[in-house]
């Protein structure tokens, strides 16, 4: 893979092409999911440490290039290229090696495979489930990205919830709250279990046990079990609800439990959990009621299943299915 490539990967400048090729890349062995998280390691770390600095950011990308060197000479013969090709990274030169200290925390981190900057968790195309250090347990949809620490200074743990969709299931702690941090929304609990859900400047959290208080906009809501708040920060919505259904647990349980489910309702979560583009084409069947346990099996054999109980016709047109 690219180093340039993974570089603008890791600071959220690819494009949708550029990203899905990095991230098969990245699911197509475990020596390239571990190449990545070792340089997310660092680039983690080194925004910890970086605050303000006055660096001068060409010299500290050189310095960045000659340290990788020394830690992988292999990769010398790619420095100056490199160095021509990424000057619109020199803003992330100053953060990966604002002082020496960076490089500390490189040895440490990635020779060692010390978690003391905490961890980072991510997913491709797959669900994973997986333990914090804490005992919480978390189920990362697909594409999601987490970051947890928890020092023994910290007065709190604390979970950066980056992208995708995540299930906790926090270990109680009545001394140190569980805090998520998803972009300008704060989520606060002691000890439950619910969803965080964020796409670009939108957070949407869903209670399942126990309560959890969240912050956004300047106000403040707590949530009971079922009850929802989706916030965009982007333009200024804050709605509160109550949970229709329970679809949004599909990647946990692996099954969809429809309960009176409009058709239309189906699809959205169809759309989402397979990838695909599944198009409603006659508005009288959109609200058709289904009641069913359909479990996660082949997207064929689910949509087989739905147009013989609701007596709809599914069809492929190129890369999109229509339902008539």
């Amino acid at each position: 893979m690219d180093e340039v490539l993974l570089t603008k990967y890791l600071l959220k400048e690819t494009s949708e092409e550029e990203t899905a090729a990095v991230r098969k890349w990245i699911a197509a062995h475990p020596d390239n999911e571990k190449h990545y998280s070792q340089l997310r390691l660092v680039w983690d770390a080194s925004q910890t440490l970086a605050g303000k600095s006055d660096v001068d950011e060409h010299e500290a990308w050189l310095r960045f290039m000659q340290r990788r060197e020394r830690v992988n000479p292999s990769l010398s013969w790619q420095s100056k290229g490199l160095i021509r090709r990424l000057g619109w990274l020199r803003i992330a030169a100053t953060l990966i090696f604002v002082s020496g200290a960076s490089l500390i925390g490189y040895y440490f981190l990635v020779q060692n495979g010390s978690q003391r900057y905490g961890s980072t968790y991510e997913t491709a195309n797959a669900v994973n489930t997986d333990t914090l250090a804490d005992g919480s347990i978390i189920t990362l949809n697909k594409y999601a990205t987490l970051r947890f620490s928890q020092g023994p200074f910290q007065g709190k743990r604390l979970a950066e919830l980056r992208e995708g969709e995540v299930f906790f299931r926090v270990a109680p702690n009545h001394n140190k709250p569980f805090v998520i941090e998803s972009g300008k929304v704060t989520v606060t609990v002691l000890g439950t279990s619910f969803h965080v859900k964020r796409k670009g400047d939108e957070t949407e959290v869903i209670v399942e046990s126990g309560q959890v208080k969240v912050e956004g906009l300047s106000r403040m809501v707590e949530l009971g079990p079922r009850q929802k708040v989706t916030i965009n920060t982007q333009t200024q919505q804050f709605d509160e609800g109550m949970v229709d259904d329970l679809l949004h647990n599909y990647y946990v349980s692996n099954q969809f439990v429809l309960d009176n489910t409009p058709l239309w309702r189906v699809v959205e979560v169809l759309r989402e959990a397979y990838g695909v583009e599944i198009i409603i084409v006659n508005d009288k069947i959109r609200n058709l009621p289904m009641t069913t346990t359909l479990h996660q099996n082949t997207l064929e054999d689910m949509l087989h299943l739905i147009a013989k109980t609701l007596r709809i016709t599914v069809e492929k047109q190129g890369n999109n299915i229509i339902l008539k």
